[in-house]
C-alpha cells in the first residue's frame, strides 16, 4: 500500500506536472491522511489503521508457517507473539489518535482565543458557566482565569468595548445583484460569486462593494468590478493595457490561475471566500486592477495537520499578460485597502470555541455559540468586515447564538482583527454579554423594523431571502440596521437600538443617476433622505400616486403599489352595497 501510494505521487508529479493542483492536492492529502510530520512520528489515525491492516495479514502468516512449516517451538512462539504485540500497539495508537484528532484541532485554536465575561467567574452569563465553573486563576494580564479543561482556556473579566463599527449602505445580497447582473464586458466572463467583498474605506460611508470578473475556458480574467452600494450602476477596471491578465480561476488548461498558483506556490492553500479585489487609482478607466488572497499553509499539529495563514498573494498584471504574482507573509495595517486575515479561517476559529469546556461539555451541555439562522441573515449570517470608528482597524464581527438551541439570542460578538497578518493566528475575542440586560434578538429586531417601515410608509416588507428586509448587522454601540432591497437594489435601510430606548430611523437613499460612476476608493455616496437626525419623509400621498408614475422614485411606487394592492383585497373582502 505504501508503494502504491508513491507510485500515484511519482505519476502526478511527473507524468501530469503541468497540472499544479493535482501534484498539490495529492501530496497535502497523503501528509493530512498520513504523516504530518514527513516521518512515522506523531502519524494519523488512517496511518495506524493503514499499519493495522497489514499487521493483521501478517499475523496471520505467522500463524500459517507455525503450524505449517517445522521450525523450533520457540522460533514459532517468537513470531506468533511479536506480531500479536505489534498489532495490540497498532491498535491502541489507532484509538487514541481518533481520541485526539478532533481535539487538537480545538487546541490549534484555542491557542489564540480569549473569552471575554463582563464579571467575576463565580458571576459568569450562563453561556460561559461550563467554562468558568472550575476555573483557575490566570496571570491577571492576558488571563484572568484559565479553564479546568484539557483544552486551553482564557477567560478575560472585561466588557465588550466600545469599537463603535461603522454602518455599511447595502447589503451583501444587493451588492451581489449589482455586481453580478452590471460588470462584464465579454462573453465567458462572471463574477467570481465568493470573491464579493465590502471594503470599508477610510471613513464613515465611504465604502465600496467589489468583486472579481472571472473568465473561463480560455477566456481571461476580465478585472475587478465595483458599487458604492447607493448608486444605480457600477463599474469596473479591466486588466488591459500595461495591466494585462492571461490566466482565469475558472480557465483550463495554459488558462488555468489555479494551476499557475498551485505550480509556483505549492505550500499555499485558499478558498475562494478570501479571494477579493480593488481598483488602485483613482479613475477606474485608468486604474490598476489587482487581486489579493488571503492564504493558508498547511502545517502539522501533534497528530494532524492545521491550516495556518500565511499572508497574502497579491496579483496584477503586466504588458506581456504574465500575471505577476507577490507572496507577502506579513501584512501590516492599512497596507490594503480591504481584508488580508482568511475569513475561512475565522470560521474554523469561532466553531473551536465549543472545544473550550472539554469534550463532556460540548457533547453533552452543546456548550460554545453558532451563527445565527433567522431568516433575514440566512445568506450571510456573520463574519462582517467593519471599519472600527475608535481606532480605524477593520474587524471581523460575528453575532453568535447560544449553540445547540433554537434560541436567536445574540449572547456574543465574536470579533478578529482583519487588517494584519502574519504567519500566526489572530486572537479571536468572544466578548459574552451579560444576563442582566435583555439580550438583542434579530428576529425581534427584523418584526420591528417591518412594523415601523409599515407604520411609516404604509408598505409591508417580506423578510429574508427573496424579501426586502435582507440583512440586519451591528454598527455603533447597541446600533443594527437593516436593508430594504426592491429588485436586488437597497433603497432604504433602518436603524434601531437594541434595547429599543431610541426611536427607529428610515431613511431613503437617494440613487445616483444611471451611468454614474463609483470611486474606486470608496467616496462618500450621495446623501441619503433624510439624515440620521431627522425624520423619515412622508409616504407618498394619494395625489402622488395618482401623478406620472415616472417623476416618482423607486421606493414611492412601491409604497404605492402596495397601497393599491391593499385598498383592492379590502374590497375584494367587502364588497360596496350595490
Amino acid at each position: 500500500m505504501p508503494a502504491l501510494a508513491l507510485l500515484i505521487w511519482v505519476v502526478k508529479h511527473f507524468v501530469f506536472g503541468g497540472f499544479g493542483q493535482q501534484d498539490q492536492s495529492y501530496r497535502l492529502f497523503l501528509q493530512a491522511q498520513f504523516l504530518p510530520h514527513g516521518t512515522p512520528v506523531h502519524t494519523t489515525a488512517l496511518f495506524w489503521i493503514w499499519a493495522t491492516i497489514g499487521l493483521i495479514g501478517n499475523l496471520v502468516t505467522a500463524v500459517n508457517v507455525a503450524v505449517t512449516v517445522v521450525l523450533p517451538r520457540w522460533v514459532d512462539y517468537l513470531l506468533v507473539g511479536a506480531t500479536s504485540l505489534a498489532l495490540l500497539a497498532s491498535t491502541g495508537c489507532t484509538v487514541m489518535a481518533f481520541w485526539d484528532n478532533d481535539k487538537d484541532l480545538g487546541r490549534y485554536y484555542a491557542r489564540a482565543t480569549v473569552l471575554d465575561i463582563p464579571a467575576s467567574a463565580s458571576d459568569a452569563p450562563a453561556s460561559a458557566r461550563p467554562l468558568t465553573r472550575d476555573a483557575r486563576k490566570g496571570d491577571g494580564d492576558r488571563c484572568d482565569h484559565l479553564g479546568a479543561a484539557d483544552v486551553p482556556a482564557c477567560i478575560k473579566v472585561r466588557p465588550m468595548p466600545n469599537f463603535d463599527f461603522e454602518p455599511r449602505t447595502a447589503s451583501y445580497a444587493a451588492a451581489a445583484t449589482a455586481l453580478k447582473t452590471g460588470s462584464a464586458l465579454a462573453s465567458g466572463v462572471s463574477l467570481l460569486g465568493h470573491s464579493i467583498h465590502y471594503l470599508p474605506g477610510k471613513g464613515q460611508g465611504h465604502g465600496v462593494w467589489t468583486g472579481v470578473l472571472d473568465g473561463s475556458g480560455s477566456q481571461p480574467t476580465e478585472g475587478v468590478a465595483v458599487w458604492d452600494g447607493t448608486s444605480n450602476s457600477n463599474s469596473a477596471c479591466e486588466f488591459k493595457g500595461d495591466h494585462s491578465f492571461d490566466r482565469a480561476f475558472g480557465g483550463n488548461r495554459a488558462n488555468s490561475l489555479r494551476n499557475l498558483l498551485a505550480e509556483r506556490f505549492p505550500g499555499l492553500l485558499y478558498q475562494d471566500q478570501d479571494v477579493w479585489g480593488y481598483c488602485d487609482g483613482t479613475d477606474l478607466a485608468t486604474a490598476k486592477p489587482v487581486i489579493v488572497i488571503a492564504v493558508t499553509r498547511q502545517i502539522a499539529w501533534h497528530k494532524r495537520t492545521v491550516q495556518r495563514p500565511d499572508g497574502v498573494l497579491v496579483l496584477t498584471g503586466s504588458p506581456s499578460g504574465k500575471p505577476v504574482i507577490e507572496h507577502r507573509s506579513t501584512v501590516h495595517p492599512g497596507e490594503l485597502p480591504g481584508t488580508v486575515y482568511p475569513g475561512s479561517v475565522v470560521k474554523e476559529q469561532i466553531s473551536a470555541v465549543q472545544w473550550l469546556a472539554g469534550r463532556g461539555a460540548k457533547n453533552r451541555d452543546g456548550f460554545g455559540f453558532a451563527h445565527t439562522s433567522t431568516d433575514t441573515n440566512a445568506t450571510n449570517p456573520g463574519e462582517y468586515l467593519l471599519r472600527s470608528a475608535t481606532d480605524g482597524h477593520y474587524y471581523y464581527v460575528t453575532p453568535l447564538v447560544p449553540r445547540n438551541s433554537s434560541s436567536e439570542a445574540i449572547i456574543a460578538f465574536a470579533v478578529v482583527r482583519a487588517d494584519e497578518v502574519d504567519a500566526d493566528l489572530n486572537e479571536l475575542q468572544v466578548y459574552v454579554q451579560g444576563d442582566t440586560s435583555r439580550p438583542v434578538n434579530l428576529t425581534e429586531l427584523s418584526s420591528r423594523m417591518v412594523a415601523w417601515i409599515t407604520q411609516q410608509t404604509g408598505v409591508t416588507v417580506t423578510t429574508g431571502a427573496g424579501g426586502n428586509l435582507q440583512e440586519i448587522i451591528p454598527f455603533g454601540k447597541g446600533m443594527w440596521r437593516g436593508f430594504v432591497d426592491i429588485n436586488g437594489q437597497t433603497q432604504d435601510y433602518i436603524d434601531v437600538s437594541g434595547d429599543g430606548r431610541t426611536t427607529p430611523n428610515l431613511v431613503y437613499l437617494k440613487q445616483s443617476p444611471p451611468g454614474s460612476q463609483p470611486s474606486p476608493g470608496g467616496a462618500p455616496p450621495p446623501s441619503p433622505q433624510p439624515s440620521a437626525t431627522t425624520a423619515p419623509s412622508a409616504p407618498p400621498s394619494a395625489t402622488d400616486c395618482g401623478g406620472d408614475p415616472a417623476k416618482l422614485s423607486t421606493s414611492q411606487l412601491a409604497a404605492c403599489v402596495s397601497s393599491f394592492s391593499s385598498a383592492l383585497a379590502n374590497r375584494l373582502q367587502s364588497p360596496p352595497a350595490q
